[in-house]
């Protein structure tokens, strides 16, 4: 039976997410008695057993938390982190805190800033932790952008009453108004984006402001305020047609190229070594998606795609499963499945089903 590298993604480790620190350290405890060695993604190819830590967006916690216990048992991982919201400043003090909230929240803020935010990991912290041998650092893209994929209104924003995806600032540009029509959304590496239309957005923001804005939400109800919004898009549309449009093909292909070449450019800059490695936002992709990340220099991708990676002989895309918040026995489960290509396969299968 061929042999499978299982590969293990983390996001956020946290007192205020599901995933608590006491929860990933009984993680490690069940990795460590495994006795399978911790892989860097260098040594992936070749690798005849093992299993690979991965943890997405490259929050603070990874260096308040989840370093100190990576040192504690002996374990290596790779963090990808995404450089425009990555800070400068001293490394903060390791068990505590980094930032107020949660994952969610720290992602609208630093999408919506478009810059470095405290909720993220520092330079000065991953440049610590490179040295320390354990930890690699490769590329979340630029941004974690999302796009609108879909040119068909599924909603609207009425804010707090209707709690739209933390990504909606990245997705308008910036247009947060109360009001505002919502597509089908998707990463930005994944899919091509769909250009809505400015001036449906102001006539149905526009109402939504005259009208009193949150206090006339709160009065009228949601699903009133909704229905008002639908009749008059479906009026605007029919006075005034659409004038969204889709991206082109070449402009897709660029928008792609930037994001990818940017982050490569800057971790390399600040961190020296090869930043070849990419993991996809949100886990999807497309043929487009990864012709580009080849284009660019990427040599391996990472997906959430829960197949097996068969060992040495893993090819351009590498698949994750992500750990529930529970105890020993589902990871130990887990890892039986994922050590092997065909269980993994046969687990895939049914998963669908």
């Amino acid at each position: 039976m061929s042999s499978s590298i299982p590969v293990l993604t983390y996001h956020s480790i946290s007192a205020s997410e599901k995933m608590k620190p006491f929860l990933f350290e009984a993680h490690l405890k069940v990795l460590s008695r495994s006795k399978l060695p911790s892989l860097l993604p260098k040594e992936l190819r070749s690798a005849k057993r093992g299993f690979l830590l991965t943890f997405d967006d490259g929050f603070a916690d990874f260096w308040t938390h989840v370093f100190p216990l990576l040192e504690q048992y002996g374990m290596r991982a790779v963090v990808f982190v995404i450089p425009s919201r990555t800070g400068e400043g001293d490394c903060r003090p390791q068990g505590v805190k980094a930032f107020p909230g949660n994952a969610n929240q720290a992602h609208q803020e630093a999408g919506e800033k478009e810059g470095a935010h405290d909720a993220f990991l520092r330079w000065t912290e991953l440049q610590a932790m490179q040295a320390s041998g354990l930890v690699d650092v490769q590329s979340h893209t630029m941004r974690h952008q999302s796009v609108w994929k879909g040119d068909h209104v599924i909603g609207f924003n009425l804010g707090s009453a209707n709690r739209t995806h933390w990504s909606l600032a990245q997705t308008t540009n910036g247009d947060k108004r109360l009001g505002i029509p919502l597509y089908p959304r998707g990463s930005a590496l994944a899919f091509r984006r769909y250009i809505d239309d400015n001036g449906l957005r102001d006539a149905l923001a526009g109402w939504v402001e005259k009208k009193g804005g949150d206090p006339y939400i709160d009065e009228k109800g949601v699903k009133s305020v909704e229905a008002d919004l639908w009749e008059l898009s479906r009026n605007y549309i029919d006075s005034y047609g659409n004038s969204g449009r889709w991206e082109t093909g070449d402009e897709r292909i660029e928008r792609i190229n930037v994001e990818i070449a940017d982050a490569r450019r800057v971790l390399q800059d600040r961190l020296g070594g090869a930043r070849d490695e990419l993991c996809l936002p949100w886990g999807t992709y497309d043929d487009v998606t990864l012709a580009c990340a080849k284009r660019t220099g990427i040599k391996r991708v990472y997906t959430l795609d829960r197949g097996g990676n068969p060992a040495g002989n893993i090819g351009f895309c590498v698949n994750r499963f992500e750990p529930r918040p529970r105890g020993r026995i589902w990871l130990i489960s887990r890892l039986w499945i994922y050590r092997s290509v065909l269980r993994s396969l046969v687990y895939q299968a049914l998963s669908r089903s």
